[in-house]
């Protein structure tokens, strides 16, 4: 059982840069991916987007490189022949207006389109240590989602071993209910009617109505659906929507235990396992 609840992040450097790589999963429907890079790493974005759809079935998860505290200098050039002409112009101008102070070469350098900084690249050794990073925040996050995840199992199980042993204690106190109520509407109308009644049809009909109260097969449903329960939260698929309708199959019976028992001992019984069937059903929000 998987979590979807992860986080990691990595802080490493280069010869070029310091860098950090953070990745965070959250409870999501399906499987939503958004990826956020600096500039220079914008063309890996559909690279990184598949690689985190291949690693990750379920959850939302939002991914960040952040670049920062660059050491290598970016390579420079100079327009020479931009430079001779805008300090010939300048000379010119310097000279018709008669200006005292001497013309300084700095002020030609920092004219627009004079000097030229070149585009930062990443090196193939800069780019395979992001990349490793990347596996490592890949891989601490889904040993977290999986570490929460058996923490949840085991929480589930309880919650299934009481109900399990709520519906042997509901059993036991509604064995043989069916022919208690039978036996008791019979005396009720044969009190009212000064035991006169002597209706095989009446008698049917109480047998009827009594077999309608009686819980014994939500019971062995719910016994059902628990077992099932138990078998299937052991498979390595993705368990979350199976469990939650087999959750919702649970709380079905014992919803129909609660409408047909008059009993206040199982009636207690029943709102206690409709409480750890909403917890169970709670926890499936966090589970892939």
């Amino acid at each position: 059982m998987e979590s979807m609840t992860g986080y990691a992040f990595i802080e490493k450097s280069t010869e070029q840069f310091s860098f950090s790589v953070e990745l965070k999963s959250l409870n999501s429907k399906h499987l939503e991916v958004y990826v956020n890079l600096p500039r220079i790493l914008k063309n890996d974005e559909i690279q990184l987007q598949g690689l985190l759809k291949e690693r990750f079935s379920r959850g939302k998860i939002e991914f960040n490189i952040d670049l920062y505290d660059w050491v290598s200098s970016k390579p420079i050039s100079l327009n020479l022949d931009l430079i001779r002409k805008y300090y010939a112009e300048l000379r010119k101008v310097h000279g018709e207006m008669k200006i005292k102070e001497p013309l300084r070469f700095e002020s030609v350098l920092a004219i627009e389109g004079v000097t030229h900084r070149e585009r930062s690249s990443i090196s193939p050794k800069s780019r395979k240590a992001i990349y490793s990073a990347i596996e490592l925040v890949i891989k601490k996050t889904i040993s977290m989602r999986k570490k929460e995840g058996e923490a949840i199992r085991k929480d589930i199980m309880k919650s299934v071993t009481a109900i399990s042993g709520k519906a042997s204690v509901i059993a036991r106190l509604s064995k043989n209910s069916s022919i208690e109520k039978r036996e008791s509407l019979k005396k009720k109308l044969e009190d009212l009617s000064a035991g006169s009644i002597d209706d095989h049809r009446v008698y049917a009909e109480l047998a009827i109505l009594a077999d309608k109260l009686d819980i014994n097969e939500e019971i062995m449903r719910l016994d059902d659906h628990i077992s099932k329960f138990r078998n299937v939260i052991n498979d390595r698929d993705q368990l979350g929507r199976k469990l939650d309708f087999l959750a919702q199959e649970m709380f079905r019976e014992i919803n129909t235990i609660a409408s047909k028992s008059s009993n206040s001992e199982i009636s207690h019984l029943v709102v206690e396992m409709k409480n750890h069937v909403d917890k169970i059903r709670e926890h499936f929000r966090n589970v892939v």
